[in-house]
């Protein structure tokens, strides 16, 4: 398993890369470039690509974030279709398709998985993170409480 400090800086350079691609994509394409625009796309991307990753090895996937999501431990298929709720919040960030549902969703999403890895972590559970999928054994930490957290807080700026 990756080290809390690698799995952070492989996180972050994902967040970046996609910020950098995104904030020139706009300036070339969008006359009526916004922060909130940005952050639609950057979230849009960002929800792509982790629900495609989870996708490749649905199964294995599945096996990580049964452990410790709340809502899978209860309903055990909700893993099977978390990928595609992904998919799908990404695809509406791109289209812009009901925006204040879309960052709503995001924001009960994000909560949950907040709350499900505080619970692992208070355990004391030395989990993997399903959010790359099953490609690297990114530890459930601090990082993964991080990036939920910085998720969350970009759907919470589409309201203010």
């Amino acid at each position: 398993m990756l080290s809390p400090v690698k799995s952070f800086i492989i996180l972050l350079t994902g967040f970046i890369t996609i910020s950098g691609i995104n904030y020139l994509y706009l300036l070339k394409t969008d006359k009526e470039y916004t922060h909130k625009l940005l952050m639609n796309n950057i979230m849009g991307c960002i929800f792509i690509i982790f629900g495609l990753l989870k996708i490749v090895n649905l199964p294995k996937f599945v096996q990580i974030f049964n452990k410790y999501d709340i809502i899978s431990q209860k309903i055990p298929y909700y893993g099977y279709i978390y990928p595609f709720i992904e998919i799908s919040l990404g695809l509406a960030y791109l289209k812009k398709y009901k925006l204040h549902i879309v960052n709503s969703t995001t924001i009960f999403l994000m909560i949950i998985s907040i709350i499900s890895v505080v619970i692992s972590m208070i355990n004391g559970q030395k989990l993997r993170c399903g959010c790359l999928g099953s490609f690297l054994h990114i530890p459930l930490s601090y990082v993964t409480l991080s990036e939920n957290v910085v998720m969350a807080l970009m759907s919470a700026s589409y309201f203010n």
